[in-house]
C-alpha cells in the first residue's frame, strides 16, 4: 500500500524591515495634509464686529487672511498678490463636484482699507470659491 504524503508548506518570509519607514512616511503625510497645519492662528488680525455673525458647518478647502500690514496669506503661506490667491483657489477646486466642497475661509483685519481686501475677495470668487468671512459678534 502506498501511503500518501502531504507536502509540507514552506514558510515564506515577509520582509518587515521597511514597514517602519512606511509608517513614518504615512504619519508625515497626514501631518502635512491635516487642517491643523493650514491654520495660521498666530497672524495679528483684529476681526471686524457684526451682529450678523453665525457659525457655519461647511468644510473649508482653503484659508485666506489679510493682516493689518496688508500682507496676504494663502493657507498660512505669504503670497505676493491677489492673483496668486485666485490661482491657488482655482488649483484646489479643480476636482470639486458640489458647492459644499468650495468654501474658502476669509479672515481680514478690521482696520484694512477696502483697496487692500477687495481684490482678494474678487480673486477668491474668480477662482470659484464660496467666501466664508470670519468676524466677531457685536453685542
Amino acid at each position: 500500500m502506498k501511503r500518501s504524503r502531504k507536502k509540507k508548506r514552506k514558510a515564506i518570509p515577509v520582509p518587515i524591515a521597511s514597514m517602519g519607514d512606511i509608517a513614518f512616511l504615512l504619519i508625515i503625510f497626514f501631518l502635512v495634509c491635516s487642517e491643523v497645519s493650514k491654520d495660521r492662528s498666530d497672524l495679528d488680525v483684529t476681526l471686524p464686529l457684526s451682529e450678523y455673525v453665525e457659525k457655519t458647518k461647511a468644510q473649508v478647502v482653503a484659508r485666506v487672511a489679510v493682516d493689518k500690514e496688508g500682507d496676504i496669506y494663502f493657507d498660512g503661506t505669504l503670497v505676493d498678490n491677489a492673483k496668486d490667491v485666485e490661482w491657488g483657489v482655482r488649483a484646489l477646486l479643480t476636482s470639486t463636484v458640489t458647492d459644499d466642497q468650495r468654501h474658502v475661509q476669509f479672515k481680514c483685519d478690521s482696520d484694512s482699507p477696502k483697496e487692500v481686501f477687495e481684490p482678494v475677495l474678487k480673486a477668491i470668487a474668480a477662482g470659484g470659491g464660496i467666501i466664508e468671512a470670519v468676524g466677531e459678534k457685536a453685542e
